[in-house]
């Protein structure tokens, strides 16, 4: 980042500030602007914003218009908390970061002052970033969120990984969709962010969507946007979807599996036309996406039991990336291990290592919870050891066995249960060690003796 000099004393008696300022004509320039631009007051607030703006931001005009600049960074990323804090200290700042959509940007903000030195107004302006211009930015320019993301991205580097990313780099340039297959804590979400920062894709919007949390009923407005000024936008603001934002890029459907079956139906749809029309409009649109999807559920099993649409599947998996869980990859789990205390030792400016026995428990344990359960082990270790992490710093906080019999506090008197609630109790611990025995639902109905769909309606029935 690079700051400019302070605002510099003004006299007591100060000038109004120019008329333009509040004129709505200003409009005209902002929208002239090849960038994106927004007029915003000394106290922050946005008085003016153009079009490109608004789409490098995600936010519709309504969102962004009489709101303060600052309570955006969470929802469009952390580069606009420098931008607001420079504003705050009426200082001229230009910086480089990445948008929360993963859009590479150069941001700078320009203080507007009377001819006697008074500010009045700031200039706040957004460039999308080629991958040419982001590598050839100078240091100075080099923001904390870019350097966090590129260590974040890096375990991708074993040879099987490797080689993964480049199948899956390879496909999302011909046009085939890819998805992604593994448990939950594999490293699904990274890898995918991975493939779009290389190659074609680098620059270019990345849209993370979590299906998990889209309601059948919200499914249209949040995939597909809503028109300014329909019945159901009663602020008259609009709001583009997911599918527009992702334009030329990546559209990631992090959980696929949750989507509910209308929304299969619609998404099926987009598919087929890739075209699509915002709710409230008739007008049809189109967009030009690359498609990632991932799911930690026996996707085939679903299929089977008429949970997931044969039809979607067939449309997201031209090619189907599968990953491993963490529990034997040495070389992966070295490698993690390595990435994750040089991002601490960065954090606390601190030289912790691993020492070898402690290399040894993190080789022997089975990381039921994967990466995320790595990390999870590394920082608790981190906060407890000296300058060497000791194999007595290896500690699973959430494992059944890390409670030890002797310092347990005895159970509480558990209340008298229904033959009914006992036997579904049984069924349920009988369907889980059976698919972690054999690694998928599909594989544990066969060892049991049942069909998938039987499997699945015992393990989710409520008592």
């Amino acid at each position: 980042m690079k700051f400019y000099a302070s605002d510099p004393p003004s006299s007591g008696l100060r000038r109004p500030r120019p008329a333009l300022v509040d004129d709505p004509s200003i409009m005209g320039f902002l929208e002239a602007l090849p960038d994106g631009a927004a007029l915003v007051e000394i106290d922050g607030t946005i008085k003016f914003v153009n079009t490109r703006m608004q789409l490098l931001l995600n936010l519709a005009k309504g969102d962004l218009v009489g709101s303060d600049l600052a309570k955006h960074a969470r929802t469009a990323g952390p580069i606009l908390a420098k931008i607001a804090t420079a504003l705050h200290q009426l200082k001229r700042a230009e910086l480089t970061g990445t948008l929360n959509s993963q859009r590479s940007v150069f941001a700078s903000i320009s203080i507007l002052r009377t001819s006697d030195g008074a500010a009045y107004a700031a200039l706040f302006t957004l460039r999308e970033l080629t991958r040419q211009a982001k590598e050839t930015a100078p240091d100075r320019f080099r923001f904390e969120a870019d350097m966090l993301q590129d260590g974040a991205v890096r375990y991708v580097q074993t040879e099987r990984l490797r080689a993964l990313a480049r199948r899956a780099s390879t496909a999302l340039e011909r046009g085939s969709p890819v998805m992604l297959l593994g448990e939950s804590g594999t490293g699904k979400t990274e890898f995918a962010r991975t493939v779009g920062q290389g190659g074609s894709s680098a620059a270019l919007p990345f849209v993370h969507v979590n299906c998990g949390l889209l309601s059948e009923q919200q499914f249209d407005i949040e995939m597909f946007g809503i028109e300014p000024g329909s019945a159901l936008d009663p602020s008259t603001r609009g709001k583009p979807g997911y599918v527009e934002v992702a334009d030329g890029g990546i559209l990631f459907l992090d959980q696929v599996s949750d989507l509910s079956l209308a929304a299969q139906i619609k998404l099926v749809a987009f598919l087929e036309s890739r075209t699509f029309s915002r709710v409230g409009s008739t007008q049809r649109r189109q967009t030009h996406i690359n498609l990632v999807s991932a799911t930690n559920q026996d996707i085939f099993s679903l299929i089977d039991a008429r949970i997931f649409r044969k039809d979607l599947y067939y449309r997201l998996s031209s090619v189907v990336i599968e990953f491993d869980r963490l529990s034997g990859q040495d070389d992966l789990i070295k490698l993690l291990a390595d990435l994750k205390m040089n991002a601490i030792n960065q954090k606390i400016a601190g030289s912790l290592a691993l020492s070898e026995g402690f290399h040894q428990k993190l080789l022997s344990y089975s990381y039921p919870g994967n990466i995320r359960e790595l990390f999870n082990i590394l920082d608790h270790a981190a906060a407890l050891a000296g300058e060497v992490v000791q194999p007595e710093h290896f500690f699973v906080p959430y494992s059944p066995a890390a409670a030890s019999p002797e310092t347990s506090a005895p159970p509480a008197e558990a209340p008298p249960r229904s033959f009914k609630e006992l036997v579904h109790e049984f069924e349920t611990w009988l369907v889980e060690k059976s698919i972690a025995q054999n690694g998928s639902k599909r594989s544990a109905a066969r060892a049991l003796g049942i069909d998938v769909a039987t499997l699945l309606r015992r393990t989710n029935r409520k008592i």
